[in-house]
């Protein structure tokens, strides 16, 4: 595949042939199926010509950071937080609870436990950002919950960008659950600078029997920079996964989740709520496959569209032959400020069983005339009182999130 994005580069671990076969399956992945058009499918309304013809560079010359950086450790004690800075690791003691354990990436590449988890939620060569993310595997971690282990705490894993100008980023985590764990995840995505870089982050997940994960997201990078992400998630017996998700930044930024109910009673939840700001596009697409019976989903998404903005949503629900007894829905509410927004809606239900329980829907318009009236003949100037009704738009899915102090780092967006 011809495109700037893919070098030939000397990474560290090169030589460990377990590590080299890994990149080298990816390379051939990518190599197999190249880069979406706009005629594929999954992309059709997310052109990524601008970014896969960008030349950014790789950062070899470090396996960590351990330099003074622009962000350091939030002295509020109510999360246990982990730090990248523009792509690395840093380098420093955790003091961890009992029944968890973090392992830098290129660690866990040589762990005999965890080596069977590396693409094994995804099939790569449906995703080829995601091996684009495998030729440069080196960066992330492996957080791992003991059985029957309840962390006390959120994990709060840190992603800041600065003096990262023509970058390009590489994150691929691992999370297992093991039998009975229950973990809060949040990842928090920010710039600290305007440079023009590229975010490309993997996270494959696995969810033992009756495990819980509720999974959070912040993404507000700035409008020069590219953010893809994929999230794996395997899912067996009783388990449970609900993934809060809030867009609120980056010149082009994908959200793909993919989720496989592999086992009976296993539940999936995915709430997003976004923000397309001015010449930028925000996508968000979900594949959920309902693989056996007794399997539950629920998907909400709501949206905001700012002037000369473009929102994708693609929601797709999966029922297998043998999966009766399946629930399965969704939901995306858009608000229009501008008739120059563009929305891409694309609900999708695949069923080959009977007796479940599908549904999709969706939902346009703009600001409420009367709403706007009230608010500016109480001396509210517009761009307040619009700003009050979109954060009111998605207040009502931020609302949703269980932990008041992970809900504070929620209601800061713009």
């Amino acid at each position: 595949m011809d495109s700037p994005l893919i070098k030939n580069v000397n990474l560290f671990l090169d030589d460990k042939p377990s590590v080299f076969a890994l990149r080298n399956k990816a390379r051939i992945a990518l190599d197999s199926i190249g880069f979406p058009t706009l005629k594929t499918e999954a992309w059709k309304y997310t052109d990524i010509k601008e970014l896969i013809n960008k030349d950014f560079n790789i950062n070899t010359e470090e396996n960590t950071c351990s330099h003074e950086c622009c962000h350091h450790h939030n002295e509020d004690t109510s999360f246990i937080e982990i730090r990248f800075c523009n792509g690395k690791l840093h380098v420093e003691e955790y003091n961890m609870p009992e029944g968890i354990t973090l392992t830098p990436l290129p660690l866990a590449l040589f762990d005999d436990d965890y080596k069977k988890y590396f693409f094994n939620a995804f099939n790569l060569e449906k995703h080829p950002f995601a091996a684009l993310n495998g030729l440069y595997l080196e960066q992330g971690i492996c957080i791992h919950i003991e059985k029957n282990t309840s962390l006390n705490k959120p994990i709060l894993i840190k992603y800041n960008q600065k003096d990262c100008d023509n970058l390009q980023l590489s994150i691929h985590n691992l999370i297992i659950l093991e039998k009975g764990a229950k973990l809060e995840l949040i990842e928090d995505f920010t710039s600290a600078s305007e440079n023009t870089y590229f975010t490309n982050t993997v996270n494959e997940v696995y969810l033992k029997t009756e495990s819980e994960l509720t999974h959070y997201k912040i993404q507000k990078e700035n409008s020069k920079s590219y953010h893809i992400a994929l999230n794996a998630i395997k899912q067996q017996e009783k388990s449970s996964y609900k993934q809060y998700y809030l867009s609120d930044g980056a010149k082009l930024s994908r959200q793909e989740t993919l989720v496989n109910l592999d086992q009976q009673n296993a539940n999936a939840e995915i709430y997003s709520a976004y923000k397309a700001k001015k010449n930028c596009t925000t996508d968000i697409t979900t594949n959920i496959n309902h693989l056996v019976e007794n399997t539950n989903s629920n998907q909400y998404a709501k949206g905001v569209l700012e002037e000369d903005s473009t929102a994708v949503f693609q929601g797709k629900i999966h029922i297998a032959p043998n999966a009766v007894k399946t629930s399965g829905h969704q939901l995306h509410k858009a608000l229009y400020l501008s008739d120059s927004a563009k929305l891409n809606c694309k609900p999708e239900l695949e069923i080959y069983a009977d007796d479940v329980k599908c549904s999709h829907g969706a939902s346009c318009g703009e600001l409420d005339k009367e709403q706007l009236f009230y608010l500016l003949s109480r001396g509210i100037e517009k761009h307040t009182a619009i700003k009050l009704l979109t954060d009111a738009h998605l207040e009502e899915l931020l609302s949703l999130i269980p932990n008041p102090k992970i809900k504070e780092l929620f209601f800061g967006f713009e």
